[in-house]
C-alpha cells in the first residue's frame, strides 16, 4: 500500500512538472511523511495543487499502514512471549521426566527414540538457538540455556528428574554437568556420552551411571557384525525406529497384579512377551529366570516383545 502510494505520487509530479525519477520520487517520500525537508524544484501552482491533494488522500492511508505495521510487530513480539511462557510453564511442571543436555545429531537421534517410544516426557536443553528452535519444530520441549549452569540445570527440573542424557560435544562440559546434575539429584539415572576411555574413567567417578564411548560402541559393533551378523540382524530388530519389538526393563510396583506370583503363572507369553532377565535387589541377574521365580516388589525384568504390550506391562508394573 505505501509503495503504491509513493509511485503514485512520483508519477503525477513527473507528468505534472517533468520531473525526473529520482526527484519526483524523493518529493513524495518527504512529502507523504511529513518531512518536508525542502522542495527539489520550484512547483507550479499546478504541481502545489498536486501536492496538497497528495497530502490530503495520502497521510491518512500513511497512517493506517504505519500503525498496522507496528501493530504487527507487537503481535509478533507478544505471541513469541506467550509461546516462550508456555513452554516455560509446561518445563517446570514436568516430574518424572527426562532432560536431554544437547541437542546435536547424538541428540536428535535420542529424542526421536524417545518421541517414537511416547512413554516419557523430556525436555531438551541447548546452549544454541537455533538447535532449540528446530527441537520446538520437531514438537519437544526445549529451552535455551547452558547445562554446566546449576540455575539452569535446576530450571528444567533435574531435582525432579527421572533421568537426565548429557550427550554435548565437549567431554569437558558433560563431565562438569555430570557432577552437577548428582550434586542436585542423588537417584537420577545419569547417562553420558564420551569419545575416549579416560573420560569414561572420569565421567563415571562424576555420578554417572552409565557412560557410552562412542568409538569403542561403534568398534564393538562393527565386531558382531564382523563375527555374527544374524545376531546383528537381530538386534538391528530391537533398536530401529518403527520395528513391532523391544526391549525394555520393568520393576514391579507395590500394587502391580502380578506380584507375589512365579514366572510361569503369569500370562506375560500370551501377551506376547519373553522375559529374558530377573532380578531381585542386591542379588545377581537371573538369565534366563527359571520357571518359578518369585515376582515381588522391587524386581527387575528385562523383557522382550511387542511394543504395545511391552508398554502395558509397564504402565502395571508402577502401580
Amino acid at each position: 500500500m505505501l509503495a503504491v502510494l509513493i509511485l503514485l505520487g512520483s508519477g503525477a509530479l513527473m507528468v505534472v512538472e517533468g520531473w525526473g525519477f529520482f526527484d519526483a520520487l524523493y518529493m513524495s517520500v518527504i512529502t507523504l511523511t511529513t518531512v518536508g525537508y525542502h522542495e527539489v524544484h520550484e512547483l507550479s501552482t499546478a504541481g502545489r495543487v498536486v501536492v496538497m491533494l497528495y497530502l490530503f488522500l495520502g497521510i491518512g492511508v500513511f497512517l493506517y499502514a504505519i500503525v498496522e505495521i507496528g501493530a504487527t510487530l507487537v503481535r509478533l513480539q507478544l505471541s513469541d512471549m506467550l509461546s516462550r511462557k508456555k513452554m516455560d510453564t509446561a518445563i517446570r511442571s514436568l516430574t518424572g521426566h527426562l532432560v536431554i543436555c544437547g541437542y546435536g545429531r547424538i541428540g536428535r537421534s535420542l529424542c526421536r527414540q524417545l518421541a517414537v517410544q511416547g512413554r516419557q516426557k523430556f525436555v531438551v536443553l541447548d546452549r544454541d538457538q537455533a538447535s532449540v528452535d528446530d527441537a520446538r519444530a520437531a514438537g519437544y520441549l526445549a529451552m535455551v540455556g547452558d547445562a554446566t549452569d546449576d540455575e539452569v540445570l535446576k530450571h528444567v527440573g533435574v531435582q525432579s528428574a527421572a533421568g537426565l542424557a548429557v550427550v554435548m560435544p565437549s567431554d569437558a562440559d558433560n563431565l562438569f554437568v555430570v557432577l552437577s546434575a548428582r550434586l542436585l539429584n542423588r537417584d537420577l539415572q545419569i547417562l553420558a556420552r564420551a569419545t575416549d576411555d579416560k573420560s569414561v574413567a572420569k565421567l563415571e567417578r562424576a555420578g554417572a551411571n552409565r557412560v557410552v564411548s562412542l568409538y569403542e560402541a561403534g568398534a564393538t559393533k562393527m565386531a558382531q557384525l564382523l563375527t555374527h551378523a544374524r545376531v546383528e540382524d537381530f538386534m538391528e530388530v530391537l533398536t530401529s525406529e518403527g520395528d513391532r519389538l523391544e526391549l525394555a526393563e520393568i520393576v514391579i510396583g507395590e500394587d502391580a497384579p502380578y506380584r507375589g506370583r512365579r514366572l510361569n503363572e503369569t500370562d506375560f507369553r500370551k501377551q506376547g512377551i519373553l522375559v529374558v532377565a530377573h532380578q531381585k535387589p542386591g542379588y545377581r541377574t537371573s538369565v534366563p529366570p527359571p520357571a518359578d521365580a518369585l515376582l515381588e516388589a522391587g524386581d527387575s525384568l528385562i523383557a522382550f516383545g511387542d511394543p504395545g504390550a511391552i508398554g502395558q506391562l509397564i504402565a502395571t508394573a508402577r502401580r
